[in-house]
């Protein structure tokens, strides 16, 4: 096994991680707070220190190319050891597992947070909760499209990416070669997030810290109404930037080269157009009805709800107090909002949740299956982007739908016997294993204090965000004999 690349590329991966650490060192500094400085400067060193050691390391056969295991050992190790270091600034204020939690919801773009009145934080750790989401959905573009692009995990093998590659089974090229092609687009894009909302009369500091987490689909807030007391033009550019982080970010790519047509050309954005469309429609008439509210805001209330949920960026657009949602909010709702938060956004996106590409598949054989009925001697074929679906690819896509809803299952089941009422812990639990976070509170409408939890339901909720990010396979993967006797 050639655990040497494992761990230079997870070096590599830490020397950058501390350089990140310093921006948010630089904002202590410039707003003059006394002890984060030296934190995140600490902090920094620290894991500068174990990624220099790291990409020294000289461990099995050094001339081993790496493939499918180490692939998948990576991106677990990064997604696990990474929040170790990132959880550090955080332990200032909570403990050691709620600092943990913190950091795994962040660069896992989650959106879970046990800080219930962020706007009680020095600026550098409201940043650097940013930044860490910022850095997730990265890392998670990454993730797509080397993992997806050359492994189709559960039933994603009909995944293209719009970025060319080489050699498939050069693991270490083909990170360098998406990064240096993916990480400009995808900056840019956050840089106009940010531009267009301090234009609508958001505060620099704020609109930076909330392009991040839009861009990343990451959902945390810099206060506890921010979302709700934002200008209402602040909050269609976020439905419009929530919307084009839930897509497939190598069209970005592509687009930013002047191919525009790949937009046009994807079954993927037809399919997402065509169920935002549809869901936005039914919120408005289910809020129109059951409110008080004028047609207006009902509105962009409703929109901006299914465009947080489907992306699942998970940003409360609706008034709280203490923690509780302000007003009539109509639980018919919560059922359309939980769907969406489970099917969540495009394959090679930041997004979460099952993929609508997976979805997908399965509606197009369901009406395959249904034509059967109807002729039983007809020969029917799955097509998928111009591409035949073979019968493997789809039964990997059930299985995966199958081992998501076991998950949900078990972890609401943890959660429950955590004293939750089902349809809260069925929320948190849809929530952590879509990475979707804050959604939650749209299905439940009631308080839901993270931090309250006992340690066995924060420990499940870290576990479900972790094997949501990392498309439960690859994580389970690594538990199973045969994939480490191959």
């Amino acid at each position: 096994m050639a655990v040497t690349a494992v761990l230079r590329v997870l070096g590599w991966a830490c020397i950058m991680f501390a350089f990140c650490m310093l921006v948010p060192a630089g904002i202590a500094i410039i707003f003059g707070e006394e002890d984060t400085p030296a934190i995140f400067l600490i902090s920094s060193l620290l894991v500068l220190t174990v990624g220099g050691a790291l990409t020294l390391a000289r461990i099995g056969n050094h001339n081993m190319s790496p493939g499918r295991r180490e692939a998948f050992l990576l991106a677990v190790l990064l997604w696990t050891l990474m929040p170790v270091f990132a959880a550090i600034p955080f332990e200032a204020s909570v403990g050691p597992l709620d600092a943990y939690f913190e950091a795994m919801s962040g660069l896992t773009t989650t959106g879970y947070s046990v800080f219930a009145t962020p706007e009680d934080l020095p600026r550098s750790i409201l940043f650097w909760r940013a930044e860490l989401q910022w850095i997730g959905g990265l890392a998670t573009i990454m993730l797509a499209v080397v993992l997806l692009g050359l492994f189709g995990l559960g039933g994603l093998a009909v995944y293209r990416s719009a970025i060319p590659s080489g050699d498939s089974s050069a693991l270490i090229s083909r990170l360098k070669d998406t990064l240096s092609a993916v990480w400009w687009v995808y900056l840019i894009l956050t840089m106009v997030c940010a531009v267009m909302l301090w234009l609508t009369g958001v505060k620099p500091f704020h609109a930076v810290c909330y392009a991040m987490s839009t861009i990343s689909t990451g959902g945390f807030v810099t206060s506890t109404n921010g979302i709700a007391e934002m200008p209402s033009a602040a909050r269609w550019v976020l439905v419009v930037f929530m919307l084009g982080s839930a897509l497939n970010f190598t069209l970005h790519w592509a687009a930013f080269h002047g191919r525009f047509a790949v937009y046009r050309h994807d079954p993927e954005i037809r399919a997402f157009g065509r169920m935002c469309g549809i869901s936005a429609l039914l919120a408005v008439l289910i809020v129109w009805s059951a409110t008080d509210l004028g047609l207006g805001e009902g509105m962009e209330r409703a929109i901006f709800a299914v465009a947080s949920v489907a992306s699942t960026t998970g940003y409360l657009g609706l008034p709280t107090e203490g923690g509780i949602i302000v007003g009539m909010w109509p639980t018919g709702i919560s059922v359309l909002l939980l769907t969406l938060m489970m099917i969540g956004g495009a394959a090679g996106s930041t997004a979460g949740g099952f993929k609508l590409m997976r979805f997908a598949l399965l509606i197009r054989q369901g009406g395959a299956e249904l034509t059967r009925l109807a002729f039983p001697n007809a020969i029917t074929t799955v097509t998928y982007g111009g591409y035949r679906v073979e019968p493997s690819v789809l039964r990997s896509a059930w299985n995966f739908l199958m081992l998501f809803m076991l998950s949900v299952a078990i972890l609401a089941v943890v959660i429950d016997l955590a004293g939750y009422d089902l349809q809260t812990a069925l929320a948190l639990a849809t929530g952590a294993l879509s990475n979707a976070g804050a959604a939650a509170y749209y299905v439940t409408v009631e308080s839901i204090a993270i931090a309250d939890l006992a340690p066995a339901p924060k420990i499940g909720i870290i576990i479900g965000m972790l094997a949501g990010r990392l498309e439960l396979l690859a994580l389970l993967g690594l538990f199973s004999p045969s994939f480490w006797g191959r």
